[in-house]
């Protein structure tokens, strides 16, 4: 197949200092190229991946000139992948959220769109009634909830290379938090654990982020019972999540998962989730870790951690979880798309609305 993926202009794809979204998308794109396909990434002039880049924007968004125009580079990706160079593709791939909408609906190539975002935002509602007959996937069953009816194809998690992530089969004496350094949104709860359940707590965030300056430094020091450790390579988060007891994944609102429960789970780290949010989904509860209610039922269950097989989250994560796994699913929806749309086409909303027609749901993949 002629692929062409489509992704956002906030940062670069890279396959360790991007963000998970961009990472998954590095990983997914050279996986399509071993198995054969001609894959096209519209991006950033310094995204690396083995598939031919499309450099469409030179300058880093936050580093850009003050007159620099952020919308004017994005129109130029939209117009170029979806309307110029459009009859070169079997299939096009977006990443570019909602934006995209309007040019994949009107697009004579079959479309797709992979949402990163949040979706419970009340000013979606109306885009996604506008574009209804648009071929979607989620990345996580909670995410797309806030917008349930919408034209849903398939949740696919994020995925990781198998050899990426070393097996540890010792669990450690700390929780481990990797993710966004928000006391609202994950990192607070996970504070709260570390000191009911007298565990240290170990932080980090990807490399590239920068310094969370938001977070009180007092917070951030061993004396507390929860220590920095910064900016992490992808060798040191292999020790961190690896050496860990439990991953927590405290983060409430319906949202797409990170890379980082199949990340853990490689590893043999279990994990720790709340329900409502978007990596309990990921879990067996009571195998590979635990979905929780409330930071009290969290605390109840982290003596239960160390009775947990690490064999059986390594062995959760190679049947779910890895980029290999990601790109079957991708490859199938592909395929499923292309065929759906193979009569002549009038018009991109034909299309679309031919496609929806057609076709038959796709479920959600758990296993």
């Amino acid at each position: 197949m002629k692929i062409a993926q489509i992704t956002p202009l906030w940062e670069s794809v890279l396959p360790l200092t991007a963000s998970d979204g961009e990472r998954a998308l590095s990983y997914l794109s050279d996986e399509l190229v071993r198995r054969g396909h001609e894959v096209t990434l519209f991006a950033r002039a310094d995204s690396h991946t083995i598939a031919r880049v499309e450099a469409l924007c030179e300058p880093q968004f936050y580093r850009a000139p003050a007159n620099w125009s952020r919308a004017g580079a994005m129109i130029t990706v939209a117009e170029q992948a979806f309307a110029q160079r459009a009859h070169e593709f079997d299939i096009i791939h977006s990443h570019f959220g909602i934006d995209g909408f309007p040019m994949a609906w009107r697009c004579t190539t079959p479309t797709l769109t992979t949402l990163q975002e949040r979706l419970d935002l009340p000013e979606y509602i109306p885009v996604f009634k506008r574009f209804l007959g648009l071929p979607l996937v989620s990345t996580s069953d909670a995410q797309r909830q806030p917008v349930a009816w919408a034209s849903w194809q398939q949740t696919i998690y994020p995925g990781v290379p198998s050899d990426l992530y070393r097996f540890n089969p010792r669990p450690g004496r700390y929780l481990a938090y990797f993710g966004r350094l928000s006391l609202e949104e994950g990192l607070g709860p996970a504070i709260e654990l570390a000191r009911r359940t007298h565990l240290p707590l170990r932080v980090a965030s990807p490399q590239g982020c920068g310094f969370p300056l938001s977070i009180p430094i007092e917070l951030l020091i061993a004396d507390y019972g929860v220590e920095w450790l910064g900016e992490l390579s992808e060798e040191e988060k292999n020790d961190f999540l690896g050496e860990a007891l439990a991953c927590v994944c405290t983060q409430e609102r319906p949202a797409p998962p990170g890379l980082c429960v199949a990340e853990a789970l490689a590893c043999g780290t279990p994990v720790l989730a709340f329900h409502g949010g978007n990596a309990a989904e990921m879990v067996y509860d009571n195998v590979t870790g635990f979905g929780c209610e409330s930071i009290e039922e969290m605390v109840e269950v982290v003596p239960l951690i160390g009775n947990l097989d690490r064999r059986e989250c390594r062995a959760a994560f190679e049947k779910r979880f890895t980029t290999e796994r990601m790109a079957d699913h991708y490859i199938q929806l592909y395929e499923r798309l292309i065929g759906a749309v193979k009569s002549p086409r009038a018009s991109g909303a034909t299309v679309v609305q031919r496609a929806q027609t057609d076709r038959q749901p796709l479920t959600a993949w758990s296993s």
